[in-house]
């Protein structure tokens, strides 16, 4: 199943690319008289590319993991002048927002309702990823035709997510499945085909973008708290699953040893030239360096150790000893995230819980807080592995509050982050909460950074990408002037609207 779906990925990318030359003959595979049943998949399948691309980048900029040469241009000095290619932006608009627009008007030509109303799931998730990264970008006038249309404000942006995920939902509860065009797991590989389930993502999906808008926008934590618990009500994790595949390159998980790349230009991930970071070891993990005592019982599950049986950090931007070789710090690999056929997570139920925590304690229920903060301790560390002996210990343990009088949202927080790990959501809270060590303690700025960051200002932190320089510069290059974005360096220290300002 996931063969076809990748072959039809590869396909698909192709005729998007070249979309300006099928008005000469009639294509039978094009997406302009395909089914949705073809173009949906591909969909899918793209996105679950994109989460990856969003996770790769971002964990170095959280401090998940860094480099063990400290020297990457852009994952450890921030230094994005030089970047060629920005692949979440073409992953996007190149592979993600048209394709689901065609599977849109396929769907509505034969009045296939669930497949509409899931591929603009879909798209309103890619679009407030993409959003998250970038900030202002092409909506109203993206998708076209036009080469430089015009960039939307991200606060725009933000009301369109909601606006397509409220009209998905409609589409969905209304969806009648004997008229319908059937959908299966060759289609569906996230749900087979059942539309609930879809209904319960998009309300995750709207509860994360509710949440981003806290604390800085509004703090509006009711309705997020609304849509947490309508998608915890029959929950199941959103996933794309590898392990349906066979085993051949196309049909790995990015994250994994293979290091599987579906298409030439898809960036490899480095993680066998990354280590964990000094905060997420010992800030977020609490292991116990000097007595070599593992606390958190995911760590055992997130990476191995040495030969030697300790676990070795390194600083961001600052490298490994010269004494010391790759072999001597951790293996990430093979983890429920990093394994050849882990599945690529979407969304998760911790995430909810996580989200309903912080959303409960900012509103001052702090029992619920506490009960949604145990609750998303206990989802992570079933989904990594561990044993319910050990979920008890750990959470009956010395490294985390033991009732709703001693929690913080510094906890809350910082057990999100280990929870949610090598997931690019992480960026946004860190942005949200300004990097704040009260928020995340013992998270410091890197030391040896691009030549325009400020080393003395220790609030200057990245807080985006560029845009695309080999679309964006050379077709749209006015509306990147208009915004301030061309070739400027202070364009990456500028806040997004939901940030800490």
């Amino acid at each position: 199943m996931i063969k076809k779906i990748f072959i039809l990925v590869i396909i698909l990318i192709s005729i998007t690319s070249c979309e300006k030359f099928l008005d000469v003959n009639e294509d039978l595979d094009s997406p302009y008289t395909s089914t949705p049943n073809f173009l949906l998949p591909p969909v899918i399948a793209n996105m679950a590319t994109s989460v990856y691309d969003h996770g790769e980048t971002d964990s170095y900029f959280t401090q998940q993991v860094a480099t063990l040469s400290g020297y990457h241009l852009e994952k450890d000095r921030w230094d994005y002048l030089k970047a060629h290619r920005i692949p979440q932006w073409r992953r996007h608009y190149h592979n993600i927002a048209i394709n689901a627009k065609h599977v849109v008007q396929s769907a509505e030509r034969e009045n296939s309702t669930n497949y509409k109303g899931i591929a603009n799931i879909i798209y309103a998730l890619s679009t407030l990823t993409t959003t998250d990264m970038f900030g202002d970008m092409p909506f109203s006038e993206a998708l076209t035709g036009n080469p430089a249309p015009k960039y939307d404000d991200q606060q725009f942006i933000y009301s369109e997510v909601q606006r397509i995920l409220d009209e998905a939902i409609v589409t969905l509860e209304n969806t009648d499945l004997n008229t319908s065009r059937k959908l299966t797991s060759e289609e569906d590989i996230v749900y087979g085909g059942d539309i609930n389930k879809w209904i319960k993502f998009a309300h995750a999906i709207k509860a994360r973008a509710l949440l981003h808008l806290t604390p800085n926008v509004n703090q509006n934590y009711s309705e997020v708290i609304a849509e947490a618990k309508k998608a915890l009500d029959g929950w199941q994790d959103a996933t794309f699953n590898y392990a349906l595949g066979d085993g051949s390159a196309l049909q790995l998980n990015q994250w994994g040893p293979s290091k599987s790349r579906p298409d030439w230009d898809y960036r490899a991930n480095i993680l066998d030239k990354s280590a964990p970071s000094h905060f997420m070891l010992i800030e977020a993990l609490k292991y116990d360096e000097e007595n070599k005592i593992v606390n958190d019982p995911r760590q055992l599950l997130l990476m191995k150790p040495n030969e030697k049986g300790d676990y070795l950090y390194v600083y961001p931007a600052e490298g490994k000893s010269a004494t010391l070789s790759e072999t001597d710090f951790p293996d990430l690999y093979n983890s429920y995230v990093t394994g050849d056929v882990s599945p690529m997570l979407f969304f998760t139920e911790e995430e909810l819980h996580f989200i309903l925590a912080e959303a409960y304690f900012q509103s001052g229920d702090i029992d619920n807080a506490y009960t949604s903060f145990s609750n998303g301790i206990k989802a992570n560390m079933k989904r990594a592995g561990v044993s319910d002996d050990d979920i008890n210990s750990f959470l009956a343990g010395s490294t985390i509050p033991h009732s709703s009088s001693e929690i913080t949202l510094s906890d809350i927080m910082m057990q999100k982050y280990v929870a949610l790990w090598l997931q690019g959501e992480i960026w946004v809270d860190m942005r949200r909460y300004g990097y704040s060590d009260q928020i995340y303690p013992g998270l410091k700025k890197p030391k040896y950074l691009a030549y325009y960051w400020d080393a003395e200002n220790p609030n200057e932190w990245i807080q985006r990408l560029p845009y695309d320089t080999e679309t964006e510069e050379i077709y749209n290059k006015p509306e990147l002037e208009r915004l301030g974005a061309y070739q400027n360096p202070d364009w990456l220290k500028k806040p997004m609207f939901w940030a800490k300002q």
